[in-house]
């Protein structure tokens, strides 16, 4: 019979920030489904694919969790979540049609996503050190539709803060199919990726989209002509506190009046969620929506694949304009890791970033291993 502490004991073991209520997500959704994929298992309990990859190894280590077809439950795991967890319901009422998005896509726009998709798959390489992460193309159709919805695009000055999820191509095609060349009253997409502009503008021509694109580091003031000049915002940023508070802090600068926020942003455990909102009120955001697991992210495992769109709208004055951001902002700045890999081929170790090695797996796998010139690595396991 497992000890009711188990759960204590796995999260600590797995360093796991929501505590031994993230373990109790897991038996959750694996009870509830009765069997699961990992992956899924991981989205339902909204963590990251390699923390709940070791709670799984810790489950099973435990116990409580097989291998069938999937993630099982033993029998004494299933003794234990019904026995000490309480459970017993395995009822689904997510809404079937929207699976809690609470919009979906016509069947009329299924053109516009399969254009949407040909695009994206000629869109550069996604480049890590600024944790690029792009969505589908189903969610960045979404998203055009949210905005539209909520009177946020139509006669709307619309900005976006970094567009690696192609969004700006996405209110175009849904202005298109209906009928009108452009929703908006001009669309203006900021990044501090070139190639990512360039390839906006370029597709944006192609397709007869009106849109404008600025070069520009948000870790810098805005252009004055960008302030107060928009009435709707739509960013997807850095999953870091100081990513969230720089973009919408930017963002903020760019509103004019009572505008709207569409937030894209990793799930996090309520202790940092909570730094999160304290953002939201020092910058004078209300939240209207939060949409859990609407954004769907193509190849980011590390995320679950899944994170939350939240509704903010602007609410009273503005803080005063932030100047030149100089700490840390992105991922690998704010938790800095020892990423190594293995060539497959000869065994030898790989630190990203470090001596020669390139700062990006993809990099190193073009370049190739410096002992026997192999293009195939595997992650090597953190230390105990």
């Amino acid at each position: 019979m497992a000890d009711p502490a188990i759960l204590q004991t796995i999260a600590e073991a797995t360093r796991l920030r929501e505590g031994p209520a993230g373990v109790e997500a897991i038996l959750r959704a694996v009870y509830r489904s009765g069997s699961l994929r990992l992956q899924d298992v991981a989205r339902e309990a909204r963590l990251p694919m390699p923390i709940a990859t070791a709670v799984r190894r810790e489950l099973e280590k435990a116990g409580l969790l097989e291998r069938k077809q999937g993630l099982a439950l033993s029998p004494e795991g299933r003794d234990f979540v019904e026995r000490e967890l309480g459970l017993g319901i395995t009822i689904d009422v997510t809404c079937p049609a929207c699976t809690g998005h609470g919009v979906v896509i016509p069947e009329n726009f299924h053109a516009q996503v399969a254009r949407l998709a040909a695009i994206i798959a000629q869109a550069p390489s996604v480049d890590v050190t600024l944790d690029q992460a792009p969505c589908t193309p189903e969610t960045s159709l979404l998203r055009a539709l949210l905005m539209l919805q909520a009177g946020a695009l139509e006669g709307r000055r619309v900005l976006l803060l970094g567009d690696d999820d192609s969004v700006s191509l996405s209110i175009g095609l849904v202005g298109q199919a209906l009928g009108k060349s452009d929703l908006t009253r001009g669309v203006v997409v900021i990044d501090a990726d070139e190639r990512r502009l360039a390839f906006l503008r370029d597709n944006a021509e192609r397709e007869g989209i009106a849109l404008r694109t600025l070069h520009h580091d948000l870790r810098q003031p805005l252009p004055a002509e960008l302030q107060g000049a928009f009435d709707t915002i739509e960013t997807d940023p850095p999953y870091t506190l100081e990513g969230a508070k720089l973009f919408l802090t930017r963002g903020r600068e760019a509103l004019a009046g009572d505008g709207l926020c569409y937030f894209s942003f990793a799930q996090w455990p309520p202790r940092q969620m909570l730094a999160l909102q304290r953002v939201f009120l020092d910058l004078g955001l209300a939240v209207q929506t939060i949409r859990p697991g609407f954004n769907a992210y193509a190849g980011a495992t590390v995320l679950g694949n899944v994170g939350q769109l939240i509704e903010l709208a602007a609410a009273g004055p503005a803080a005063a304009a932030l100047p030149a951001w100089q700490g840390p902002l992105y991922t690998a700045e704010i938790n800095p890791r020892v990423r190594a890999y293995v060539c497959t081929s000869c065994g030898r170790e790989a630190v990203l970033g470090r001596g020669s090695t390139p700062e990006t797996i993809e990099a190193l796998k073009d370049q190739g291993c410096a002992n026997c010139g192999g293009h195939s690595f595997r992650r090597k396991a953190a230390g105990p």
